[in-house]
């Protein structure tokens, strides 16, 4: 299925990937290219555990939008991305990488990163919006920056929306490299797009209840509600898949566990509404 733009007639239409076939012909399309534009949308926002929900790859012929959720086996896909003949143009390319690193297993090889080109230039802006104002005088629409990507059909606005972050990328990769050559630090960002390539979502964090701001002032007892609260959330959020902040946010918890509430009148002097109480002021009681 192509997908019909008609936000701006001088696009070619966008075209959607969901079955392993139309995967298997991009594949055989891209895979001679000698670099591609890539990016991704998650839906961290909407869901417990955030997920790829789609992959955008650009050629200077064709915008192609691929969707994860449909698909069972991308690991076509990671042979182009771990290729080293093949140049991945992303902007911003940490967190994409971690995601598709922690979903699909991928590993990354020969990649240019338009933010980090922009930082060794100085600029005083590194955001795509900000850049492709600059450079091609397009403003892009981030209404659905924080959108749910995991729901589906996705709105034209919203496809329009995931083609445009990589449409132009390659224009910008070429402007900037011109300008790190000149500038005589093309060398400096190459080994700082090598480093970029090795990733690792296996992160060392603290508990939950440690990195709340002003934990550290609890008493025992105070500490080991938070830290109950903390777990009722987690099995919530979980159960109703919602990120853990859509069911009650740190800061209320801190009150709670300061407060050590008896009653459901109390659970007003932690800031929780009228709606939090009827819906979850039984359980938080029971946790307390």
């Amino acid at each position: 299925m192509r997908y019909n733009d008609n936000m701006n007639a001088a696009l070619k239409p966008a075209i959607w990937i969901d079955t392993p076939q139309k995967l298997q012909e991009t594949i055989l399309r891209i895979q001679d290219e000698p670099r591609l534009a890539v990016d991704t949308e998650s839906n961290g926002l909407h869901a417990y555990r955030e997920q790829v929900c789609l992959i955008q790859i650009s050629t200077p012929a064709d915008d192609y939008l691929i969707d994860p959720l449909a698909l069972p086996d991308l690991s076509s896909l990671g042979v182009i991305f771990a290729n080293p003949a093949i140049e991945k143009v992303f902007h911003a390319a940490e967190y994409d990488l971690i995601c598709l690193q922690r979903d699909f297993g991928f590993s990354f090889a020969n990649l240019f990163d338009t933010m980090l080109a922009a930082r060794i230039l100085n600029y005083p802006a590194v955001g795509l919006n900000t850049l492709l104002a600059q450079k091609f005088n397009i403003r892009l629409n981030k209404r659905y920056q924080k959108a749910d990507w995991g729901k589906r059909p996705l709105s034209p606005e919203m496809l329009h929306y995931a083609r445009m972050d990589t449409h132009y990328l390659l224009q910008l990769r070429d402007l900037l490299e011109e300008e790190l050559r000149v500038s005589g630090w093309l060398d400096l960002a190459r080994e700082d797009f090598v480093l970029a390539c090795h990733v690792t979502n296996v992160r060392t964090q603290p508990p939950v209840w440690e990195r709340i701001k002003g934990s550290q002032h609890l008493s025992p007892r105070q500490t080991a509600i938070l830290q109950a609260l903390v777990a009722w959330r987690e099995a919530l959020a979980a159960r109703k898949n919602r990120p853990t902040f859509k069911v009650l946010g740190n800061q209320k918890l801190l009150a709670l566990a300061n407060i050590m509430p008896r009653q459901k009148r109390d659970l007003q002097a932690a800031g929780l509404s009228e709606k939090q109480i009827q819906r979850f002021g039984a359980e938080i009681l029971e946790v307390v």
